[in-house]
């Protein structure tokens, strides 16, 4: 990236509304990897009359800073150091409502290919800009925004309190008066009807906005929607492929695909859904599991194994990490390796993750003791009888004590059984 260098913005010609003594009650976040930018957009906002500007470096922290609690204006970079991304941040804090339509986001991306693909994510920012940028630019954007929220503020805030009648009333006035905001306005109102059950009537308003614009993905993804509701699997699946085809970064639309195949009772296409998107989009633990867990159905433990391990690539050193993570992948192995697929490599990760698993899962005696069935399962599993008795020996010990839960009697007379103890 070039050098960057803080310009000045004394002279910049500011409307009243920028100089307004509101915005110092306002907060900002400003995620960003690069410190002479993360300066730059301090400044640009400090002239603008904002002062509770909160900065992170990373994309990991910035969206901890969401989470924990509200902003007014978040700016975010696009590719920021680390596993998470400014497009991740976004979904994450949609989804989960820790961003609500009132909070502004605008992406800031060096990356000139995200102008090809932000008009069709699923998840898109309120405005975003490619650097390098000048400061008349990132003002008249900003200004733009602000003007947009304006318009919607009775809106989102009769959305935040789930007055969904006053939204549809909002979003007819709004359309009324300001046609660019027709689209936005028509997906509140499918929301709205969706969101208070009105399945058949939201449907039909779904399909009347596909009859007159044939390519906006929301839309089929809305008629979907409505229709798992209605329990009209076959159709779902068939709406949802087709805003896979009009957008295919369109997430969501995979994850309620991989739902719809579920229902039918295709458990191939339901996986195949689950791959596909994390072609896509990679990054998702939540996914990956649910890839790890259909494919156990499939008794597919080579897929299961790999979505296992990504689960626990994306979640190692996080909050997220936990030891059932760790079980789903020790299962996979030990299943592999009993199809016959044994390997120098499969014994390896074996290792490594029971290793981890008796770290995090020290404290807790149930945890111990689940480690030590799975690896006696596993040498069990490989004929190794002899490896197996000194796993138990070890177990019991531990379980005298009391640094592993006990196991019944039941479970220990089954046990001695199949090391031939008995």
């Amino acid at each position: 990236m070039a050098e960057v260098t803080v310009p000045d913005f004394k002279n910049l010609n500011q409307s009243d509304e920028k100089k307004s003594d509101s915005n110092s009650n306002k907060r900002v976040l400003i995620i960003e990897d690069i410190g002479e930018m993360r300066l730059m957009l301090k400044s640009l906002m400090t002239s603008l009359g904002y002062s509770k500007i909160d900065i992170e470096p990373s994309g990991q922290a910035g969206l901890k800073r969401i989470m924990d609690g509200r902003y007014d204006i978040v700016l975010s970079d696009f590719n920021l150091g680390g596993s998470v991304d400014g497009q991740q941040i976004l979904e994450t804090t949609r989804k989960t409502y820790s961003l609500d339509h009132s909070t502004i986001f605008m992406m800031i991306t060096a990356d000139t290919a995200y102008e090809a693909v932000v008009s069709v994510l699923e998840y898109q920012p309120d405005s975003y800009l490619v650097k390098p940028f000048p400061p008349e630019a990132f003002i008249r954007r900003l200004g733009r925004v602000i003007k947009q929220k304006k318009s919607f503020e009775k809106l989102n805030q009769a959305r935040k309190v789930q007055q969904w009648d006053e939204v549809i009333s909002e979003a007819k006035a709004i359309m009324a008066h300001h046609k660019p905001y027709e689209n936005l306005c028509l997906k509140s109102i499918g929301e709205a009807l969706y969101a208070k059950g009105e399945y058949k009537a939201a449907k039909t308003h779904y399909m009347l906005i596909t009859q007159k614009h044939k390519n906006l993905a929301w839309a089929y993804y809305g008629i979907a929607q409505c229709e798992m509701a209605l329990e009209s699997y076959a159709g779902a699946a068939k709406n949802l492929e087709t805003t896979i085809n009009l957008s295919r970064h369109f997430l969501s639309a995979y994850d309620l695909l991989a739902d719809a195949h579920e229902k039918l009772g295709n458990l191939e296409a339901a996986q195949q859904a689950l791959r596909t998107v994390l072609e896509v989009s990679p990054r998702s633990a939540e996914r990956s599991k649910r890839l790890g867990d259909i494919s156990s159905e499939l008794n597919d433990w080579s897929s299961a194994e790999q979505a296992y391990s990504r689960v626990i690539r994306l979640s190692r050193d996080t909050a997220d990490e936990n030891v059932e993570m760790y079980y789903d992948h020790l299962q996979s192995i030990t299943k592999l390796i009993a199809s016959g697929a044994e390997s120098k490599s499969l014994n390896e990760k074996f290792k490594r993750a029971l290793i981890r698993l008796r770290i995090i899962g020290k404290a807790s005696p149930v945890a111990v003791t689940n480690s030590f069935r799975i690896e006696v399962q596993q040498y069990v599993t490989r004929n190794h009888l002899g490896e197996a008795v000194k796993t138990w020996q070890t177990w019991h010990r531990l379980i005298k004590e009391g640094k592993a839960s006990p196991l019944t009697q039941a479970q220990e007379l089954t046990l001695k059984k199949r090391l031939k103890l008995l």
